[in-house]
């Protein structure tokens, strides 16, 4: 009698004939959590509409699979509410082992210790801005080749001996391997990612549901030249910074992921 030899496969079925074993591969959920702050002093429509964008983005891109793909739009106050938010949204979908996080983006007012809130922080604060002690308590069950970007100012400054939180938070060993983008200098509203461009409305604080709405980096008085429209051309964005490890990895503009134009 001949016994047939084991064999494997990847069907989508778990029966089994002919002595082959079909296994079904069910590749884990992956997330995009899309922060927004509100209740600012000012800039919450421009928060909203820069993660709205985002949103945008992300769901019109070739590679997005919405069984697979999932985003959420979050708004917060406290940013100690990422911990809380991206242990429950694992746990929402599955748990760890069949949920991990692609993406985390933080659409907020910021300075050299990170984004900030629109109340004190609740965990390790630092006033509205929360420690690295804080961050480093996320169990983000990061996925391979992920990002986590803060579109905020100066989250990755080029002042002189100022601290670069974006460098600092790379080095934590919950961001290990994980893209960390910041901004340069102080961010202002856009039509696009690495122009500032904008418009009179938008100066005045309306005008947000048209067209879309990018945070860039940018240079001090440039606000005219940003507005003055066609046929003059609008003055560059300043590039983020891209770290990993605690390493700088390149200098690069958002439009690298970010960029409704090459959908």
């Amino acid at each position: 009698m001949t016994i047939l030899q084991r064999q494997i496969s990847t069907a989508v079925t778990a029966s089994a004939e002919n002595n082959t074993h079909h296994v079904k591969i069910t590749k884990k959920k992956q997330l995009f959590l899309l922060f927004y702050t509100t209740q600012n002093h000012r800039g919450d429509d421009l928060m909203y509409f820069s993660a709205k964008t985002r949103r945008h983005n992300i769901e019109k891109a070739s590679w997005f699979d919405p069984e697979r793909h999932l985003i959420f739009n979050v708004p917060i106050q406290d940013i100690a509410e990422i911990i809380t938010t991206v242990a429950s949204s694992i746990q929402k979908r599955g748990g760890i082992g069949k949920v991990e996080i692609k993406e985390v983006n933080i659409f907020s007012h910021a300075w050299y210790d990170g984004p900030t809130g629109s109340v004190p922080c609740s965990v390790e604060p630092e006033g509205y801005q929360m420690k690295l002690a804080g961050w480093s308590l996320i169990d983000f069950q990061w996925a391979a080749k992920s990002r986590f970007a803060m579109f905020g100012c100066n989250t990755a400054t080029d002042e002189y001996n100022a601290r670069v939180f974006a460098e600092d938070l790379s080095n934590s060993p919950n961001f290990k391997d994980v893209e960390v983008w910041g901004q340069t200098s102080p961010a202002k509203p856009s039509f696009y990612p690495d122009q500032r461009d904008s418009s009179v409305l938008r100066n005045m604080d309306t005008g947000w549901s048209v067209n879309f709405t990018y945070m860039v980096a940018s240079i001090k008085g440039d606000g005219w030249a940003a507005t003055r429209g066609i046929p003059k051309k609008s003055p560059p964005a300043m590039p983020m910074k891209k770290y990993m490890n605690g390493v700088l990895i390149e200098r690069a503009f958002q439009s690298q992921f970010n960029d409704h134009r090459k959908l």
